[in-house]
């Protein structure tokens, strides 16, 4: 029979653990886009991400650019599409608009995606996972068919590692709340080019399979 000081315990360390959850719940991650941040080429050169969404390999006639948070690890399966949604002030939180993220714009005299004070995205699911959730901010084009293409990536971070761009409540007017603000950008090759390259070596591979039937 377990002691009075051991069922209170239980007691407590359940209460923990509701309030615990209860409080992951409740995350929101503040993140943005800016005009600072560059972009790394394929080439390997480096452009400011303003130039670089606007290049002519990049830029789509009738598209807008976009950023979105994608989720990796935990209990996601490779392949499987995660993305943050987003909380719009007077609306709230924007259930699955999280896939075609927040658009480039102007803002008070500040360019990119969020900003000056960063866009609010529920982060609760994703605070516990083995492995351990993980976070990317995607840069891409939305065509007028509401089509997503990325264009750039952000490197991966961990849930534990945005512990200061994490907060507990939405915010109507965050102010000086920290944002997370990735700095540096690898585009990603253009989806034809990697066509191009298995249709190539398919091309190949079949070249050779008849010639050597005559060999």
């Amino acid at each position: 029979m377990r002691s009075l000081f051991d069922r209170l315990a239980l007691v407590a360390a359940a209460l923990l653990t509701v309030g615990v959850s209860s409080a992951a719940e409740n995350d929101v991650l503040y993140w943005m886009v800016d005009e600072t941040a560059t972009v790394t080429r394929t080439d390997g050169t480096t452009a400011a991400i303003s130039d670089y969404l606007a290049s002519p390999d990049v830029a789509v006639s009738g598209s807008y650019n976009a950023a979105r948070v994608r989720v990796t690890g935990g209990g996601i399966q490779e392949g499987q599409d995660v993305f943050l949604d987003l909380y719009i002030p007077g609306y709230g939180v924007d259930e699955g608009g999280g896939y075609w993220g927040v658009e480039f714009s102007d803002d008070s005299g500040y360019w990119g995606a969020g900003v000056p004070t960063g866009n609010q995205s529920p982060s609760g699911d994703y605070s516990a996972g083995t492995p351990e959730y993980s976070f990317i901010v995607e840069l891409g084009n939305i065509d007028s068919n509401d089509n997503w293409t990325t264009v750039a990536t952000s490197a991966s971070a961990t849930y534990s590692s945005l512990g200061d761009y994490i907060h507990k409540t939405f915010d109507l007017n965050p102010g000086q709340t920290a944002v997370w603000t990735p700095g540096s950008f690898q585009a990603v090759p253009e989806p034809s080019g990697g066509l191009l390259v298995l249709m190539g070596a398919a091309l190949l591979a079949l070249r050779r399979r008849r010639f050597g039937r005559y060999s």
